[in-house]
């Protein structure tokens, strides 16, 4: 009998008032203390001697090492147990021990709707014409609207989300389901925190000519190209504005007086930019298409530098802290590559699925990636080193959030 039917049975008088809610307390969890105690670690990474762990070089001994943070963090993720059945079981993980279950409906197993902020996590469900934020499995708050969620950011001052609408154009930024900032149509860039302020763009098209603005913890700015191109991305890092704009030979990345040109590339039509702060400053994603094969590729420029690299649905970037990294499949999604922007440093586990860019998280010069194999065995925490942390989940994980201890 699974644990989770076990502690069900045992605490389902004490979750009447939340139904579908498992709450693991100190001592409930099959008669012992399922909080990790300071020392030891209940549950610690482990070297993978298997060659799917190998770095994508030509021998185990290209292994890059990497530091380990003094005091050990906080590692939580977050999965969905029996996915197929009609109630899947949400849990959650800390440091490689289940710490809660609780149950939603199959629609909320989509790994997109899930939103880890420590051992807390956020579940996105349409109901009918409403929208609905589960947290731990209670209601948090719903709005009048079928939004798809893009992202939501835990603040002071409330739980902030970014949301398309499903039915059409539009979007809308919320604080604790009250609509803050909304558009009838346009597309919203990504959700960050900079300096204490909650920042994204969005681009609208008015007359044919394409127009982009910067909201700003609710308030919108209207912005333009300060070197007479045409506006593309633009961020916000460490309280300075960052512009992507096109020139007659390539692309122009500027911050007041600095300035970054990078060439065009013959062959390539130009798909989108992003743009991601930086501890130094800012790093452009190009998004590109080879026009003689239609295959997605990505310019990612920073500084002085540029890297033309593969593309498509399975690539993402982590550029908030250091150092840099870029997560991608191989062209035939049999490997999922870590690296550094540049490419080097690199690593690769084979056959294991990827969620999306929520299943990794960069803290403390390191990079933990939650994966879930695709042969069925247990799914894991993952750090550069080619280390594992095994973790008790029949299903797959969605999501890893890595905080200071304590």
């Amino acid at each position: 009998m699974r644990r989770f039917i076990l502690i069900t049975l045992l605490l389902i008088a004490s979750c009447a008032d939340k139904p579908g809610v498992i709450s693991l307390r100190r001592g409930d969890y099959m008669n012992r203390n399922i909080h990790r105690p300071a020392e030891p670690r209940t549950n610690t990474f482990a070297a993978e001697s298997t060659a799917d762990t190998l770095p994508a070089g030509d021998s185990a001994a290209l292994s890059p090492v990497f530091e380990e943070p003094e005091v050990p963090p906080r590692i939580y993720a977050c999965g969905v147990e029996r996915p197929e059945s009609a109630q899947p079981v949400f849990v959650v993980f800390e440091d490689g021990i289940r710490v809660s279950e609780f149950t939603l409906n199959a629609a909320s197993s989509d790994a997109d709707a899930h939103f880890l902020v420590g051992p807390d996590l956020y579940v996105a469900v349409t109901e009918g014409s409403q929208t609905s934020v589960y947290k731990n499995g209670v209601r948090e708050f719903s709005f009048p609207a079928k939004e798809y969620l893009t992202a939501l950011i835990r603040g002071p001052d409330g739980i902030w989300t970014l949301g398309a609408n499903r039915s059409g154009d539009g979007f809308a930024l919320r604080r604790n389901g009250d609509a803050v900032f909304s558009k009838a149509g346009g597309s919203p860039g990504r959700l960050y925190m900079d300096e204490g302020h909650l920042y994204f763009d969005y681009a609208l098209t008015v007359g044919g000519k394409a127009l982009r603005y910067l909201v700003k913890d609710g308030d919108d700015y209207a912005l333009s190209a300060p070197n007479g191109g045409e506006l593309l991305a633009v961020t916000v890092s460490n309280e300075e504005m960052w512009f992507l704009e096109t020139r007659p030979d390539g692309w122009l990345l500027s911050c007041g007086e600095t300035r970054y040109q990078y060439r065009s590339r013959p062959g390539f039509g130009f798909r989108s930019a992003e743009l991601y702060g930086t501890a130094l400053g800012c790093a452009a994603v190009i998004n590109m298409v080879a026009l003689a094969f239609g295959m997605p590729a990505e310019l990612v420029c920073r500084e002085e530098n540029e890297w033309l690299k593969g593309g498509g649905s399975g690539s993402y970037h982590y550029y908030d802290s250091e150092p840099d990294v870029h997560i991608s499949f191989t062209g035939d999604m049999d490997k999922l590559v870590v690296s550094g922007y540049d490419g080097k440093d690199s690593e690769a586990l084979d056959g294991v699925r990827f969620e999306g860019s929520r299943c990794a998280m960069q803290y403390g010069g390191q990079t933990y990636i939650a994966c879930t194999p695709t042969d069925g065995s247990p799914p894991f925490i993952w750090k550069r080193g080619n280390m594992r942390m095994t973790l008790e989940l029949d299903g797959y994980l969605t999501g890893i959030y890595v905080e200071p201890a304590g």
